[in-house]
């Protein structure tokens, strides 16, 4: 992760000739990238995971000039979970988490600014598949609870033009998902074993993407923008060549 938020730094510090390009109403901002799950469990949590990564895009609605809405999902890859008590390498579980969210950003405008920062409100919906118990639970059924949570964000682009920027863009959430493995007689414990055990996830993790960002403009107001330039450009000629006469 390390490398990664180097590499994106230093992108940003080597591009020092990008403008302030403005979004508006009926915009499309699509963004792509790699996002980091860096987990967070609260004090009562079983269970423990290493940080995890997985690549991940996005695409925002701008429904007033800032106003948007972004649906954002991911490329799903396997993620292991440990028993917290008995270390890192105590391995319990597997599984495959599709988690889809979506939030509604609220833009700030600032002027003459490179930067375009925004915040967001939303909800993230959890689902996992291919659910794999190992360790000590081999043998067992272990099954993840579903869930429906709130997700916080806030994130930043970078202009690099007209079209493309840099984007840095964190968000929060609290999951309420649980685990239950069953069917223990089946594992090392055999016929010593509880009919079941629950787990509290107590998960609270935090993700950091780096992306690119692509801006689609509104074809009526790409075109008002143009025109507008256009009669600018045409104003400024005018007074140069007034000014010349004047000389």
């Amino acid at each position: 992760m390390k490398r990664f938020l180097i590499f994106f730094f230093f992108l940003l510090s080597t591009n020092t000739w990008s403008q302030n390009y403005e979004i508006n109403k009926g915009d499309w901002i699509l963004r792509s990238g790699y996002t980091f799950l860096v987990p967070q469990f609260n004090n009562d949590s079983q269970v423990g995971m290493a940080v995890h990564g997985m690549p991940t895009f996005s695409f925002s609605y701008l429904m007033t000039d800032n106003l948007g809405v972004e649906f954002l999902t991911g490329i799903p890859s396997e993620i292991e979970i440990y028993n917290k008590a008995l270390g890192e390498e105590a391995k319990i579980a597997s599984f495959i988490s599709l988690s889809p969210n979506a939030t509604v950003q609220y833009y700030f405008k600032l002027k003459d600014s490179d930067f375009r920062p925004y915040i967001g409100l939303g909800l993230i919906y959890s689902s996992f598949h291919k659910e794999k118990s190992l360790g000590i639970l081999s043998g067992a059924n272990f099954k993840l609870k579903k869930s429906l949570d709130p997700i916080y964000q806030v994130g930043i682009d970078y202009v690099v033009n007209e079209k493309t920027s840099l984007n840095l863009d964190v968000r929060k959430l609290k999951t309420s998902s649980g685990a239950t493995a069953t069917e223990l007689h089946k594992t090392i414990m055999g016929p010593y074993a509880p009919e079941r055990m629950d787990y509290e996830m107590g998960m609270q993790p935090l993700t950091v993407s780096l992306n690119f960002t692509w801006l689609f403009h509104n074809p009526k107001n790409f075109r008002e923008r143009r025109a507008l330039q256009e009669r600018i450009t045409l104003k400024q000629k005018r007074e140069a060549i007034r000014a010349t006469r004047i000389i």
